[in-house]
């Protein structure tokens, strides 16, 4: 595109002529700046506010491409757009403020119309501007293709994060009906792609253009059916930080936990702890007794790692060592081998877990005895649903003072491997200098010690997910002997390490935890990716293992936020399988039906507005070519009639061939239609500029007079009656 200025004169000339874009791709963007508007004014306004938005931006599109035509300049078409805006807005408060118009027409028109002038003055002269801009300049494109993603953006931003009860203005009448606002979610979503591509599209053939919208329809659709046959989009597997989710990575390169449990895997030391996704939820946990930990905090264990690689805690290769984790989904009732018995210690604690996104195994409420395979009431929504039965502990920590480390049932060799860790003589010394500090009769209790260890860390350490000790050949001693700044790996692996250095076994297990407070009083706890967790544990005789967490008293970085409690409620119900009764007492829809419901109710309204609005400009379009003849000038009259005539001809089937030009087509014609060929010879003239006799507007006329009886003769009547109702013949014309 180039700019060039006529001798003598600053008024900018475009080589390229605006005014010879295509209507197609002019209709194309009217449509596209038509929904945009109705999608930014949905939210904002009443019904009246939305009319005159897409009213205003159709127009605002319409004059914006005209207006590219003229010899104006574009700063001073920007500059009068946005006087109109400001002009429009004063204009709309004070039709608002008029106490006579009040009192002639009531306060509610007046609202309304207000609302409507606002919403059409604002939204024309925005549109003016813009569409202007990118006829002048098609670097502009950029910027509307944006507007549209914006728009369709700030309609569902508050669904971000897995919030399906979000938009409210969405969800809940969706909600209220008994249906899932996924689908409206999604629909909305196939309704921004296929404007962007409209927008996209508008420069290309009308062929090319109907067969790419045809296509994007199919696959949009495509995605609605597989989206409830196989189930919502997971999560990211990365989100949580130790990849709890990601059962692919191996552990080596700062990947997380990763491995298969008892394999090599094991969450290993990042110097920038992802925590992309960290607000979606991951989980939804149903508890079926009235159980709370003694410490206020409920720990879901995933895996442990206990074997010691010289740099970390991997998971463990030979038999009879962490064989309490789960090694996959149950399909039966499945016992968990080496599980802490109940009685003094503990309690048995029934939950039920939905997985909203994919994990490599099970967990359960810190210590599970037994999983079993659960139905899944909504498999869209959840990806598995199982039960588990744990053994959780009720004992407070002085309870637990005066227990034996280890188990009587150890052999020497299992004895060694929880003990193994570090040849660096600093764990002991440190671990020695902070045992001496407990009162002499707890010196040697193999629980006071692990307690005075994480009270230590708790008090000198300090949390930050940035830290910088991943490069250190000792990650944990670089952590411990140095500012004693990380997050949960530096402090598990830490504990762990000087635990063992004075014999205490102990190992690093993973998994998410979640405040009691989360709860907020019901039975639901709703997981995200932000309460993943790693932790280290001590085993006591008797007991098990038991969580010693470390919990720093100063943090660099924010704590976790609260879970949303209406997402929280509404996620478990539907793993209840319980379903919101629409209020007219009808029966839930179910999962077949459940698409086409939704359907009916959003996205079909939707559709429905928008192939109207689709019929209307064709229809508006053809009629504008029929009409503007009648309004022409000496010099332009022979190109118009003659384009009215190739639409009245199309109507009745006869188009040019590829390759044919006009003329041609003219000559072809002419034993049936003989005034074709004056026609196309006016046109041609008045095309390249030639000199027009000062009877040329008439004798254009008549000869148009003379093509619609001579077409009349030619196509029959019922064919001209069908070309009238269809609104796509003049797309037809070549």
């Amino acid at each position: 595109m180039s700019d060039t200025r006529t001798k003598g004169t600053s008024i900018d000339v475009r080589a390229d002529d605006p005014s010879r874009e295509p209507w197609l791709s002019t209709l194309l963007r009217t449509l596209v700046y038509v929904v945009t508007a109705a999608v930014l004014a949905f939210p904002l306004a009443v019904p009246s506010g939305v009319f005159g938005a897409l009213l205003g931006a159709g127009l605002g599109a319409i004059a914006g491409r005209l207006l590219a035509g003229t010899a104006a300049r574009l700063h001073v078409i920007v500059l009068v757009s946005l006087a109109s805006f400001g002009l429009a807005y004063l204009l709309a408060d004070a039709f608002v403020a008029s106490d006579a118009i009040a009192d002639a027409i009531g306060p509610s028109w007046t609202l309304s119309l207000g609302d409507f002038l606002a919403f059409f003055g604002i939204v024309a002269s925005v549109a003016t501007a813009l569409r202007a801009a990118s006829v002048r300049h098609r670097v502009v494109a950029i910027v509307e293709a944006a507007v549209v993603a914006l728009a369709f953006a700030s309609l569902v931003v508050s669904h971000r994060n897995g919030a399906i009860h979000r938009p409210y203005a969405i969800a809940d009448p969706i909600l209220e009906r008994g249906g899932d606002p996924t689908v409206a979610i999604l629909v909305i979503g196939a309704m921004a792609a296929v404007v962007i591509g409209l927008l996209l599209l508008s420069e290309k053939s009308l062929l090319r253009s109907v067969v790419h919208v045809a296509l994007v329809f199919a696959m949009l659709l495509l995605v609605l059916f597989t989206t409830h046959v196989a189930g919502l989009p997971p999560p990211p597997p990365s989100g949580d930080g130790l990849s709890l989710r990601d059962d692919t990575s191996q552990g080596g390169g700062g990947g997380g936990q990763g491995g298969q449990g008892n394999q090599q895997g094991g969450p290993d030391f990042q110097d920038e702890y992802d925590q992309s996704g960290a607000q979606t939820p991951v989980a939804v946990i149903l508890l079926h007794d009235d159980y709370s930990p003694p410490g206020g905090t409920y720990y879901f264990r995933q895996d442990a790692f206990s074997r010691y690689n010289g740099r970390r805690l991997v998971g463990a290769q030979q038999r009879g060592i962490d064989e309490d984790v789960a090694p996959g989904y149950p399909s039966r009732s499945t016992p968990i081998p080496d599980s802490p018995e109940t009685g003094a210690f503990r309690t048995t604690v029934e939950t039920t877990v939905g997985m909203l996104a994919d994990h490599p195994r099970p967990f359960g409420l810190e210590s599970p005895i037994v999983f079993f395979p659960a139905t899944n009431p909504d498999p869209a929504r959840f990806r598995r649903v199982f039960r588990v039965r744990s053994a959780s502990l009720t004992s407070d920590e002085w309870s637990l003072v005066g227990r034996r480390a280890g188990s009587p049932l150890w052999s020497p060799e299992t004895i060694a491997h929880y003990t193994h860790g570090p040849d660096d003589p600093r764990y002991r010394a440190l671990a020695e200098q902070i045992v001496a500090e407990l009162p002499e009769e707890y010196r040697e209790d193999p629980f006071a010690k692990a307690l005075s260890i994480t009270q230590w860390l708790g008090e000198h350490g300090t949390y930050s997910l940035r830290s910088r000790h991943a490069g250190a050949t000792d990650p944990t001693a670089d952590f411990l002997f140095g500012d004693v700044t990380g997050y949960c790996v530096h402090f598990a692996h830490a504990t762990v390490f000087l635990m063992r250095s004075i014999g205490l076994p102990a190992r690093v297990a993973t998994g998410y935890l979640s405040s009691e407070s989360g709860r907020r009083g019901g039975s639901a706890i709703l997981l995200s990716g932000q309460n993943s967790h790693a932790w280290p544990e001590v085993y006591l005789e008797g007991v098990g293992w038991v969580v010693v967490d470390v919990m720093p008293e100063r943090a660099l970085d924010p704590p976790p936020g609260t879970p949303d409690e209406e997402l929280q409620q509404l996620l478990a119900e539907l793993l209840r399988g319980n379903r919101i009764i629409p209020d007219d007492g009808s029966e839930p829809p179910t999962p077949i039906n459940e698409i086409a419901r939704d359907l009916r109710t959003v996205g079909g309204r939707i559709v429905l507005s928008l192939l109207t609005l689709l019929f209307v400009l064709l229809y508006a379009t053809k009629n504008w070519r029929y009409f503007a003849p009648m309004f022409a000038t000496r010099q332009s009259a022979a190109r118009l009639y003659l384009r009215s005539a190739l639409d009245r001809l199309a109507e009745g089937g006869l188009v040019r061939e590829d390759g044919e030009s006009r003329e041609a087509f003219a000559e072809r014609m002419r034993a049936r239609i003989p005034s074709l060929t004056p026609l196309s010879r006016w046109a041609e003239a008045s095309k390249y500029g030639g000199k027009l006799p000062p009877d040329a507007l008439s004798r254009v006329r008549g000869a148009y007079g003379a093509f619609e009886r001579e077409r009349a003769r030619t196509v029959p009547w019922w064919r001209r009656a069908l070309g009238l109702i269809d609104p796509f013949s003049w797309l037809r014309v070549k």
